[in-house]
């Protein structure tokens, strides 16, 4: 890894465009289903990660506390309503699972705006290293997950906005 400073603004309308094209990937998405329901990983903050994998940027080492606390804020709720959304799954009719789910969206982005906030709080470098994604899943020990999300990124436009 070197010194030089990447200057990138990441806003949180292109995080959420690049999650949504690659979290539709089947096998991306079903990765990231594992990866929350059987090794407590956060989708969010995996997908802000693939996308600092994309953009070839790493943070410090010591940042890596800052980037997983921005989601205390906004994960305790998050979980409360995604359990509660699925114990009234077979209880209420399918349009207001549906309100629910769009509901869980609406928290699933707030929480990715706290994420970008923080990252473009932190002082950005090129990574020389192992991706982002690949070192958050060996913190999972669910290292096995990686092949998804090395996958290709459907094509979005201009996912960053880079300050000249």
């Amino acid at each position: 890894m070197t010194n030089e400073h990447a200057e990138i603004t990441l806003t949180l309308e292109h995080l959420w465009q690049f999650s949504l094209q690659f979290y539709g990937v089947r096998e991306v998405k079903e990765a990231c289903l594992s990866l929350q329901n059987n090794y407590h990983g956060n989708v969010n903050l995996l997908l802000l990660l693939r996308w600092l994998d994309e953009q070839q940027l790493i943070f410090q080492e010591q940042d890596w506390p800052l980037v997983q606390d921005s989601l205390n804020h906004s994960e305790t709720l998050l979980h409360s309503f995604r359990d509660l959304r699925r114990h009234l799954k077979s209880q209420v009719n399918d349009a207001l699972y549906r309100e629910a789910l769009q509901f869980e969206l609406q928290l699933e982005k707030q929480q990715q705006s706290e994420l970008v906030d923080c990252i473009n709080s932190l002082t950005l470098v090129k990574n020389a290293g192992d991706p982002l994604t690949l070192r958050y899943c060996r913190q999972l020990a669910a290292e096995h997950l990686q092949q998804a999300f090395s996958l290709p990124v459907p094509h979005i436009n201009h996912p960053c906005r880079r300050i000249s």
